[in-house]
């Protein structure tokens, strides 16, 4: 950042206040982390495997044993945070009204539903076209929420690039399991979910993986796939935020001072243009000198006028404009 930029938001804080420009940055991961975010990824990635998908003669399933297996990984702390927090009017988080994230299963009741699917091999560029997919889908779905010029988009992409290694990695481990599994000729299908599956139920209701609505491989994948990415763009957005919080607060006092001094000598020179303009349009209206207490209060009135507008130009340029431009005016 130049130094000029740094003083135009050191003034623009002194001005209207510290913008608290981090509260979409903080906000971000539980955007990322979401239902709605994850099932539009969910959705994605299963129409990108579809691609690689060979349908299979189902009634040559329905003779064989299908044994579902929701994976034995170890939750980690990222896997247990709870959703569906509710609150009271004041704002007090309403204890036992979340529930976990991560870690259920299908209902076994709806195994004489399930359908399969054949996979083909993938190569590289799948999973780069996959992956590819994922990030163009997230990116998408959090800048309905905050906005295609905010700040935190930039380190969202960061994160994205930081772990496309790994996520690619974690495409190409997720497709090698689904493809490896012999539907056709074995008389025993164990479908294996490598990674958590996500729990799809209200949190008033017994915890399950939802409904299977798709081929149940590929669905849990699909699942797998998601799970797994948006772990690591998570956690490494989080890092990043929180190395950029460390950073900001590591201020150069000899820098501090003299964007204080500057600042003040900003307001000092507005406030003796002020004075200037009373004094020019008290000669000009009354047709003699301002009298000095005469000029003093008119510069004072005026330098607040100009106060209160420029918060206004400092607020309206902060909000990037739409429904927060509006409040700027209150």
């Amino acid at each position: 950042m130049s130094v000029f930029k740094e003083f135009t938001t050191f003034f623009s804080n002194i001005i209207v206040g510290y913008s608290d420009d981090d509260s979409t940055e903080k906000q971000n991961p539980s955007i990322i982390e979401s239902s709605s975010v994850m099932d539009s990824l969910s959705a994605k990635v299963s129409e990108t495997i579809g691609k690689y998908e060979n349908e299979i003669y189902q009634n040559f399933t329905s003779d064989q044993k299908i044994i579902v297996d929701c994976g034995s990984e170890k939750l980690s702390d990222w896997h247990l945070k709870e959703r569906g927090e509710q609150y009271t009017w004041y704002g007090k988080l309403i204890q036992n009204s979340g529930c976990v994230q991560f870690g259920c299963c299908y209902d076994i009741n709806q195994t004489a539903n399930i359908k399969m699917s054949a996979i083909n091999q993938t190569t590289v560029e799948n999973h780069q076209e996959m992956f590819n997919e994922i990030k163009q889908t997230l990116s998408n779905e959090v800048s309905l929420v905050v906005g295609n010029t905010d700040s935190s988009l930039e380190i969202l992409n960061s994160a994205m690039n930081e772990v496309q290694s790994a996520s690619i990695e974690h495409i190409r481990k997720h497709l090698e399991n689904v493809t490896s599994q012999d539907i056709e000729n074995s008389q025993e299908i164990v479908v294996k979910s490598l990674s958590p599956l996500r729990c799809k139920n209200s949190c008033n209701q017994p915890p399950t993986a939802g409904y299977i609505n798709q081929s149940l491989n590929v669905e849990i994948a699909a699942e797998n796939i998601i799970t797994d990415v948006v772990k690591s763009i998570s956690e490494t957005y989080i890092t990043m935020v929180s190395k950029t919080d460390s950073s900001i607060s590591n201020v150069d006092m000899k820098k501090l001072y003299i964007f204080a001094i500057f600042t003040v000598l900003v307001l000092v020179t507005i406030y003796i243009i002020c004075y200037i303009i009373t004094h020019l349009l008290y000669a000009f209206i009354v047709k003699k000198p301002a009298p000095a207490a005469v000029a003093y209060i008119g510069a004072t009135i005026l330098f607040i006028l100009v106060y209160i507008f420029l918060s206004m130009i400092i607020c309206i340029i902060r909000s990037g404009g739409g429904l927060g431009m509006v409040f700027c005016m209150f």
